[in-house]
């Protein structure tokens, strides 16, 4: 935070040391060589003029165009602003005389008007091209700094979670289990047994390989919850197993989305949902549609004392850690809800495109 404040101070810094600039009549000394004999007055409007497009150009052209890659609607509107400020520089070099104090007469009348030609405008071109360029330019420059700190503290995130992924759930007390119940149903002569191992084969691949990419379809996130939801299913005895609903809904498969966003929700379904005391159940629903994506995860409490149940959902490292990634991955664009009611936890996460 302290950080962040010093950042924007130094903003606000720079952004002053320019408006100085373009208030220095140093600047119309340099750059135009009439000025001595032009009035105060006209320095005045047309050094406003220009303070005035330089602010309107930091605040609302760069952020709404330039960072939307909205090029085409920068350059018409820097443009126009260009060709107000050369007419303005125009009109009020060429005012009356008689429209200012008499002790300003002696000055007009000294100044000679310059002839209307290309190398008339050329000093208020350049003027205001230096300065709105300078000013476009510090903010390009700020906001690389901010979206490098933010794909940094991305990266960070990612590899944070991956890692606690494989810590948490592919551990060797996971991979144990899993073997455990592929070997009995091998005992058993099983038909399930080789759709076992290729659902454990495609989930070490998928955390191993895909997932350390930048993106993947929604479809393969689809298909990875799918394997671990089916793998889970073989650690219970149907006489004790939970009610596990799963519904999907995809209309575009192919939609790009990070890897391992979704399965922390469902991991703690599982940990702390069910209970081998009494009924438990989970209800995973994914929609996806041309407006937004949405996770619901619901799921039984599974913990029980002298008859009453009691929430086990707290938040632990890795929901603060999807906390943190949503806020990078999807600024403003997200949503994330976890409710305790009626013995039932719920979990809701959406995303808009």
């Amino acid at each position: 935070m302290l950080e962040v404040r010093r950042k924007n101070t130094l903003k606000v810094i720079i952004h002053l040391l320019v408006l100085g600039i373009i208030m220095s009549p140093a600047l119309s000394f340099l750059t135009d060589d009439n000025v001595r004999s032009v009035s105060l007055f006209y320095f005045s409007i047309t050094n406003v003029g220009l303070l005035l497009f330089y602010l309107i150009n930091v605040i609302w052209l760069i952020p709404k165009f330039i960072l939307n890659s909205k090029y085409l609607q920068y350059a018409c509107f820097f443009l126009l602003f260009m060709a107000v400020f050369v007419c303005l520089n125009h009109y009020f070099r060429d005012i009356p005389p008689e429209m200012f104090p008499k002790h300003h007469s002696n000055e007009m009348r000294e100044f000679k008007k310059p002839p209307v030609n290309f190398h008339f405008f050329m000093p208020s071109l350049i003027r205001f091209l230096m300065i709105m360029g300078l000013g476009t330019s510090i903010e390009l420059i700020l906001q690389f700094e901010r979206e490098k700190k933010k794909y940094e503290e991305l990266e960070k995130q990612k590899i944070i979670n991956e890692l606690n992924f494989l810590k948490n759930q592919l551990n060797p007390h996971f991979l144990f289990n899993a073997l455990n119940n592929i070997y009995s149903l091998a005992r058993k002569k099983s038909e399930d047994t080789t759709p076992a191992i290729l659902l454990l084969s495609d989930m070490l691949r998928y955390v191993l390989y895909e997932s350390g990419k930048d993106k993947v379809t929604l479809g393969q996130e689809v298909d990875f919850i799918k394997n671990y939801v089916s793998l889970e299913k073989l650690k219970y005895h149907p006489e004790i197993a939970p009610k596990i609903n799963c519904s999907f809904s995809i209309e575009n498969e192919q939609y790009p989305i990070e890897p391992l966003l979704f399965v922390t929700l469902i991991e703690n379904a599982f940990k702390h949902g069910i209970s081998y005391l009494a009924p438990s159940f989970i209800m995973i629903s994914i929609k996806e549609n041309h407006k937004e994506i949405l996770l619901s995860v619901i799921n039984s409490v599974g913990a029980q004392k002298d008859g009453v149940f009691t929430n086990t959902n707290t938040e632990g490292v890795g929901i603060t850690n999807l906390r943190k990634r949503m806020q990078l991955l999807y600024p403003g664009k997200h949503s994330f809800k976890q409710v305790y009611e009626n013995s039932t936890f719920k979990s809701f996460l959406t995303i808009r495109k």
